[in-house]
């Protein structure tokens, strides 16, 4: 009897924290990650500060070349993806490769992130959405009135089933995209100031940069969160097909972009370039779209510019919110938070957390009187990308752990699972280095709450780790269940961690 009430119970729990399965198609996915990207507020500011202080002339080529060294850290992400199957993504990854304490240490860190990513890209929704409403409607609202309605509206829809979410970014990306490439196109069509600088695209530009530092740590910053793509692998058709397909062709496309973009800035002002983007970085790409185009794009730009920040700030909010639900459901956090809606099967007590979070950040910083752009939407993106960067070289290391223990048969699964790993390990490790020599110049200021955004992060990672040391000798049982793999067709807990699905199924859950 007493057997019977704890499988009927167990049959309850399981049921209430499923996500919608074979609710997201591949396009959905691609849409996603690239308006985690938001495309628009690149090309408006960190390609015109590129240009100005960080890549100069060789801005576009820095991007092409950020584009080889994420799709081979993608190399090795894609063979995790076609394994596992976790709402959990980088957590799970981890700890399948470096061992639950690791794992921990990876999901707090990126937990972290996201979680202060979301308010931060808010801050900079405010503050434009609060000077369209002045300009166009001579209406005064405040940025963080302006913020705290988009996160409402951000929390509304995200409580509905996950196909909406993809629908309303999609929207709004496929606007944003195309206005973008019409500006660019434009601007190569019409040969710029001074006609086609095909040199810019060689590595001979690099001669003529400012600080190829601060231009390469801008270019990864463009592409935080394409994450996204194995995020929502639990709610995708065919996840380990579509998830690393997803992922190659949003790194792809958006570094095509990126470096079209970034040639079509340079020409457009020629020799002038840098000047330009040092006198007018807020309005560089806009001067373009006057240029170029004509008046009425730059309008549109004015709207699409706010929207590009709530979308982003959305697939974060998104991302942050699949984080608690994936530690809750695992029971490291509050087990409520692996909870998902009777009906839409959304994380909808996650997304309601991740929402007072963001808005009591929000609060915080409006009551300190933080600029929303210069301090709000600078100082924390920082310590987010560095902490997903982080965590994407702990990913890198993790693959190469994954494969050592579940075999590899060919060279070719030594390339994949080793050789490329290792250099995208390499390659993020340059990035911290780049991000912490450049700190100060990155966030405006050389306060001592900047200088020591590294600090932040190691003291989570070291939290995450004592925490899991505290697990295994006090909490046994929570402790296994760190980072556990699922069954993909029902969700269920893979016995011993072992992950189920068609690819492969040989692999133990962590140490």
């Amino acid at each position: 009897m007493a057997s019977g009430s704890k499988t009927s119970k167990e049959s309850v729990l399981a049921h209430g924290n499923e996500l919608l399965r074979g609710s997201i198609r591949f396009f959905h996915i691609v849409l996603m990650v690239t308006a985690a990207a938001a495309p628009l507020v690149v090309a408006s500011a960190y390609i015109p500060i590129s240009i100005s202080s960080g890549g100069g002339n060789a801005t576009a080529f820095i991007y092409l070349v950020t584009t080889l060294i994420l799709v081979i850290f993608t190399v090795g992400y894609a063979e995790m993806a076609k394994r596992i199957t976790a709402a959990g993504a980088f957590y799970t990854y981890t700890t399948q490769g470096l061992g639950r304490p690791a794992g921990l240490s990876a999901g707090f860190s990126i937990l972290a992130a996201y979680s202060m990513i979301a308010p931060a890209i808010l801050g900079g929704f405010g503050y434009y959405a609060s000077a369209l409403l002045q300009e166009y409607l001579h209406i005064t609202v405040a940025w963080y009135w302006c913020s705290l309605i988009g996160l409402v509206l951000q929390i509304v829809i995200s409580f509905f089933r996950v196909t909406l979410t993809a629908r309303v970014l999609g929207a709004l990306l496929a606007v944003e995209v195309l206005v973008i490439l019409v500006v660019s196109l434009a601007t190569i069509g019409r040969g710029g100031a001074e006609g086609q600088l095909p040199e810019l695209l060689s590595p001979s530009s690099l001669g003529s940069a400012p600080a190829i530092g601060i231009g390469f740590f801008l270019a990864f910053w463009s592409w935080i969160g394409f994450e996204t793509s194995a995020i929502y692998s639990e709610e995708t058709a065919d996840p380990k097909k579509s998830v690393p397909r997803a992922t190659y062709i949003a790194v792809i496309t958006l570094g095509v972009f990126y470096a079209i973009t970034a040639y079509a800035g340079l020409i457009g002002f020629g020799g002038n370039a840098q000047n330009e983007a040092t006198s007018q970085t807020s309005n560089y790409f806009f001067i373009l779209a006057d240029t170029y185009t004509g008046h009425f794009v730059r309008v549109i730009m004015n709207v699409l510019v706010v929207s590009s920040f709530f979308a982003c700030s959305f697939a974060f909010h998104n991302n942050a919110a699949r984080y608690l639900y994936s530690l809750g459901r695992d029971r490291i956090l509050p087990a409520a938070l692996g909870k998902t809606h009777r009906n839409h099967k959304s994380p909808h007590i996650a997304i309601a957390v991740q929402g007072f979070v963001a808005a009591a950040t929000v609060v915080v910083f409006a009551a300190g009187g933080a600029d929303p752009l210069l301090q709000f939407g600078t100082w924390l993106p920082i310590f987010c990308t560095l902490g997903v960067i982080v965590v994407q070289l702990m990913v890198s290391l993790g693959v190469v752990g994954y494969f050592n223990r579940v075999g590899r048969h060919s060279f070719g699964d030594r390339m994949r699972t080793v050789v490329a790993p290792l250099i995208g390990a390499i390659a993020q490790a340059v990035v911290i280095f780049l991000l912490w020599q450049n700190i100060s110049f990155l966030a405006g200021t050389d306060s001592l709450a900047v200088s020591l955004i590294p600090l932040y992060l190691g003291v989570i990672i070291v939290a995450g780790f004592a925490y899991s040391l505290w697990l295994r000798r006090y909490r046994r049982e929570r402790y296994d269940r760190i980072g556990m793999l699922r069954d993909e067709a029902s969700g269920e807990e893979a016995p011993d961690g072992v992950a189920v699905g068609p690819v492969d199924a040989t692999a133990a859950g962590g140490r």
